[in-house]
């Protein structure tokens, strides 16, 4: 009766805790989602050691995290984990359930992160070129690429575009990005007539076609995630391309070619959707090679 009792006082808590992050906090809810996974499976460790949530001190968390590494999860994993908990705690401590912070001491920071990788102009050529011979779903395809690469849309902004954030008149799309944040992002004359193609071409033949969402499946719902990702793979897998494609390389490949082209680092920021310039940073560090040509080019000692 103890157990279900701090079990049923925990599942409290964590439910306080998304929702407290969620609303209060701005996150999405994908982060939502990975927190609540998280936060299950250390309860579960918890409970599966007689560990009372109330009395855990920094040792035991120690144990936690040392069990991770030994269940084969990577650092980068282990680290977004040790966030999730360090957030969670000082929940708790706002929330008088805790007298102490006890993860104030533990850390497990990600040593290294691995830059991004981007396309070459001529392998964006080289997928367009290919969209534009392909039979299945070819309208539709053509204009999640084109979103993607031309406007450096996430997937979860993509997937939730709805057909009214399409300004035509303007050239501009309106997504809502991380913490339900809201951003008009510039769009090209392509980009656009794809869009138009598609719910000219496909979409009006598709079930539900009254749906306010852009991009529907073949049932007529709001296209997921996964389908953007599987449409990604499947248009590329057969290119030869320098590096494997997923969405989040062609946003990648948005970004690399607004500095390569003279961009304003704070314009990329604003069109990324980045809440603080260091997340856009990293792509300064980006095509060492093409720093080095362009370094010979203008250099007048080189």
């Amino acid at each position: 009766m103890e157990t279900l009792f701090k079990r049923n006082k925990n599942n409290e808590f964590l439910k306080d805790f998304l929702d407290s992050n969620l609303v209060e906090k701005g996150n999405s809810k994908n982060t939502a989602s990975a927190y609540k996974n998280d936060l299950n499976q250390f309860l579960e460790w918890l409970e599966k050691k007689s560990y009372d949530l109330k009395t855990i001190d920094e040792n035991k968390l120690e144990k936690y995290l040392t069990f991770l590494g030994k269940r084969g999860y990577k650092e980068a994993s282990i680290s977004r984990k040790t966030a999730c908990l360090k957030a969670f705690f000082k929940f708790l401590l706002k929330e008088n359930f805790k007298k102490n912070n006890v993860m104030k001491n533990i850390s497990r920071n990600v040593k290294s992160k691995s830059l991004p990788k981007s396309l070459s102009n001529e392998e964006i050529n080289q997928i367009f070129k290919f969209l534009d011979k392909e039979n299945n779903n070819k309208f539709r395809n053509k204009a999640i690429f084109e979103i993607l690469y031309g406007c450096g849309l996430r997937v979860s902004e993509l997937i939730n575009l709805d057909i009214e954030n399409i300004n035509f008149e303007e050239s501009h799309i309106k997504c809502t990005g991380k913490g339900n944040k809201q951003r008009i992002v510039p769009t090209n004359d392509n980009c656009l007539l794809s869009i138009n193609n598609y719910i000219e071409y496909e979409r009006n033949y598709l079930k539900n076609k009254k749906s306010k969402s852009l991009f529907l499946n073949n049932n007529g719902n709001r296209i997921s995630r996964q389908s953007i990702w599987t449409t990604v793979k499947d248009c590329t897998k057969n290119l030869k391309l320098s590096i494997e494609v997923t969405p989040h390389t062609l946003r990648h490949s948005f970004a690399t070619a607004l500095l390569k082209g003279g961009a304003n680092i704070r314009e990329v920021q604003e069109l990324m959707g980045h809440s603080s310039l260091s997340a856009t940073q990293i792509y300064t560090f980006l095509d060492n090679d093409w720093i080095k040509k362009e370094y010979l080019n203008s250099h007048p000692r080189a």
